[in-house]
């Protein structure tokens, strides 16, 4: 299964959950391989720096491509009977390579916060997904979300957004999500994003 986080703008959370994805699915003992398309290499150098801290294990591997050898990467998956493939997209959305790895998408996951600046980043990134047709299962992924603040257009952005895909229970605001490595993830952070990510992996219907 190809599983694809996105959007438009940084610092939406995308990367991060992007890992604690992937070290989710390999808590529970599903095959994950991870493709960092970020520009900045986020999740690879972040890997590198998780191996000379931390004395665990990778469970799954990270590679790094270029956006314009992604197809094959893409098609020489898909020869694999089993596995999860998730990719971290580029925060800048601009290389018409982007459009095959989303039409090879069988989720796209978009981590948004309520916003406005994060919400027209996401509507831009919703525009594109409908306008390449995609058929890929959408899921918007509220993160970073602080319990103090009230946000006046959150049911108008959920009730918008339900028509697009499924959104999933919140992410709160949390030092632990700030903390996160590629390596493992605790206890306390498989707490605050289950919710989220068991919405994704059965709805999905991610093995």
């Amino acid at each position: 299964m190809i599983i694809v986080f996105g959007n438009q703008k940084g610092g939406c959370g995308k990367t991060t959950n992007c890992a604690q994805f992937a070290n989710y699915l390999s808590e529970l003992g599903k095959e994950v391989l991870v493709l960092d398309l970020d520009f900045q290499r986020s999740l690879m150098d972040r890997r590198e720096e998780d191996i000379k801290t931390y004395d665990n294990e990778p469970k799954y591997e990270i590679m790094e491509a270029k956006i314009s050898d992604v197809a094959k990467v893409i098609r020489d998956f898909k020869n694999v009977d089993n596995g999860n493939l998730i990719i971290d997209l580029p925060g800048r959305i601009d290389n018409d390579a982007l459009g095959v790895i989303l039409n090879a998408a069988d989720i796209i996951v978009c981590p948004f916060r309520y916003d406005k600046f994060t919400m027209d980043s996401t509507g831009f990134f919703i525009q594109i997904i409908q306008y390449l047709k995609v058929k890929a299962k959408v899921f918007f992924l509220p993160n970073n979300i602080r319990s103090s603040v009230r946000y006046e257009t959150k049911e108008q952005i959920i009730s918008i957004l339900e028509k697009i895909g499924v959104v999933t229970k919140e992410i709160p605001q949390s030092v632990l999500m700030e903390r996160a490595n590629t390596l493992l993830i605790t206890g306390e952070c498989m707490n605050l994003v289950k919710g989220a990510y068991d919405c994704i992996i059965e709805q999905g219907g991610i093995k």
